[in-house]
């Protein structure tokens, strides 16, 4: 499931040079350009795909024709690699993912997220792939990418719970530091890291440069170089159904702000974890978060995990790297209470303060928005998954 956002539609911009449109013409026309190349990217594979049909292979041990790549690149002065990259793919769409390259046509999602189908089922066989393509497409496009990824990787899991494991273990195997030199005179490390290292890690080096006013960069050599610190506790969130930790069937987890992950691995980090009840209605949406330790959550916890990431359609910033912030101001007589709280990142909180969105919240959870071209929005959290029983 994704979180539900409802947007007002208008006309079709009126057939006048942008230079004249007003705000709201111009969001329209904005719009619909984006879906006619939506569109126009599914005529390309469609076409890029024909291409490579009409250029089988003639030897054993390739999938594309020789000279096939090389053709297409001096047509579009790119270079072969890229090409060859392309036919592939537009092949693969084509012939295992028809129904998202249909919904890239006419609009329902784009690119990007075509892409993603394309990108999250190549370990899956043709029959695997094609129930994830149904779930995640039967759920729509989400309000962004990061979401709809989500969405990918849980069907994915669900429906390769072994081989998701698998190639979770062996992914572990290969994390690394890296290192390289920039043209500006900087480096950079990469350094892979399971989901909840990296939480932790990142959360560890934010709230110490909260504390101490210095940059993220310089808290991670201190600690990297030993430098003596006061190391705030911090807390990276782990849902799961009871019926996964109990071992009855392989449902995912989430780590809260990251995405779903494998039964096994939530289980692996539950072993060493504190518990937390969590109540959910039957669609997933949270009713309450134990009082009781386990550990005892303040209301904060409440909303972080009810509401998941920063509520700003769009925005994928985790909840607990929010501010809670008041519908209703307490200086206007807004009261502390789950039906008045709602997370936002500090960016979108000071937006909601130097702009004029406004924002009303009928019922916990439940945003409705108005933009500044007067546009409404109703958005509800993501809810969470409700395991079969």
């Amino acid at each position: 499931m994704s979180e539900q956002l409802t947007i007002t539609r208008h006309e079709p911009p009126p057939d006048i040079p942008v230079e004249l449109m007003n705000r709201e013409e111009t969001l329209n026309y904005i719009r619909d350009r984006y879906q006619a190349r939506n569109a126009i990217d599914a005529e390309l594979i469609h076409g890029l795909a024909h291409f490579a049909e009409l250029t089988p292979p003639q030897r054993p041990g390739i999938d594309l024709g020789d000279g096939a790549a090389e053709e297409l690149a001096l047509e579009l002065n790119l270079s072969p690699n890229t090409t060859a990259k392309q036919l592939h793919q537009a092949h693969t769409m084509v012939t295992r993912l028809p129904a998202t390259v249909d919904a890239l046509r006419t609009g329902r999602i784009d690119y990007m997220r075509a892409k993603a189908v394309h990108d999250y089922t190549t370990d899956l066989d043709d029959d695997q792939a094609a129930e994830v393509e149904k779930r995640v497409l039967d759920g729509g496009q989400c309000e962004n990418l990061t979401k709809f990824k989500h969405a990918l990787n849980r069907e994915v899991i669900r429906a390769d719970p072994v081989g998701a494991e698998e190639r979770r273990r062996l992914a572990k195997a290969r994390r690394d530091v890296s290192k390289w030199t920039k043209p500006d005179g900087t480096s950079s490390l990469n350094i892979t890291l399971q989901p909840h290292e990296a939480e932790q890690a990142y959360a560890q080096i934010e709230l110490i440069a909260k504390q101490t006013k210095k940059c993220r960069a310089d808290v991670f050599m201190d600690l990297v170089m030993g430098k003596k610190i006061d190391r705030p506790p911090v807390t990276v969130n782990v849902v799961v159904p009871m019926t996964t930790l109990m071992g009855l069937n392989q449902e995912p987890g989430e780590i809260s702000g990251v995405g779903p992950i494998t039964a096994e691995y939530a289980r692996e980090l539950a072993r060493h974890a504190t518990w937390r009840r969590i109540i959910t209605d039957p669609t997933g949406q949270v009713l309450e978060v134990s009082n009781r330790r386990f550990a005892s959550p303040a209301l904060k916890r409440h909303i972080q995990l009810r509401d998941r990431t920063c509520r700003q359609p769009g925005c994928t910033t985790p909840a607990e790297r929010c501010e809670t912030d008041h519908t209703t101001t307490y200086a206007t007589g807004g009261t502390t209470s789950a039906d008045n709280l709602t997370m936002f990142c500090k960016r979108h909180n000071l937006m909601r303060q130097r702009t004029n969105w406004d924002l009303v919240q009928p019922k916990p959870g439940t945003l409705v928005i108005r933009t500044p071209s007067n546009r409404t929005v109703t958005t509800t959290p993501d809810p969470y998954e409700v395991p079969p029983f």
